[in-house]
């Protein structure tokens, strides 16, 4: 077991970026709502992602995400998803005007290592459609989680990291700072959670967000996140 965990410590530790440019801080709480079903075992899937989050030291509202998935079980382990992501970018001034629109596909593995440790990769490409933007990003997101039930319990202990690496340029606009080629930002996150019920789990921690920006300063984010997971 120790022989699988150092080398995936080691590409974590390396997907972190690190810049010597000014950085900015803020706080945000994040709540994600998911609802996933297998329609009693079949090889289909449904899935919607509803996601509130703020910003400004969580004075402020400033994201909603609508994310509705179709799926396939290749096998017992290998999932295979495409779907579209609402991106709502609210402010006081546009409303949700500036939202961004996402063509996505997911490639997803999950694996029981042990009977306490879940193991799970995805990685997703999304197509991102901006406001007010003739280009289109295309953006690569690739994450590991772990899930470690603790024995004779309904708790479990949680962790992921993901890097979001951009494929290409916007040179020129709102989005320049933004969307260039390379990594565009980080996610951490740890947390512990519970079973209430055979159909939901909650877990709630705390994630650190790295947002790597061209020409002005780098976001460190911290976020109380939390996670509402309805599985039917």
């Amino acid at each position: 077991m120790l022989k699988r965990f150092s080398p995936l410590a080691a590409m974590l530790a390396l997907s972190m970026p690190t810049f010597a440019e000014p950085v900015n801080d803020d706080m945000s709480i994040w709540i994600s709502n998911t609802f996933q079903t297998d329609f009693g075992g079949s090889p289909y899937l449904t899935f919607l992602e509803l996601h509130p989050r703020t910003r400004g030291d969580n004075n402020k509202f400033s994201q909603a995400i609508v994310r509705p998935l179709l799926g396939y079980k290749v096998t017992k382990k290998l999932q295979l998803w495409a779907g579209y992501t609402w991106q709502g970018e609210y402010n006081d001034q546009t409303d949700f005007e500036l939202a961004t629109n996402d063509i996505m596909e997911q490639v997803q593995w999950i694996d029981n290592w042990t009977p306490q440790l879940n193991f799970q990769y995805r990685f997703r490409l999304e197509q991102r459609l901006f406001a007010h933007e003739d280009d289109v990003g295309h953006r690569m997101r690739h994450r590991v989680r772990f899930v470690y039930s603790i024995p004779d319990s309904k708790a479990y202990l949680i962790a992921l990291d993901e890097l979001f690496v951009y494929f290409n340029d916007i040179e020129n606009g709102r989005l320049s700072h933004s969307v260039q080629s390379g990594v565009n930002q980080n996610r951490s996150y740890v947390g512990v959670g519970y079973k209430l019920a055979p159909f939901l789990n909650v877990d709630t921690g705390y994630q650190l967000q790295y947002v790597h920006n061209y020409g002005s300063p780098d976001l460190t984010n911290h976020v109380w996140l939390t996670n509402m997971n309805f599985n039917f």
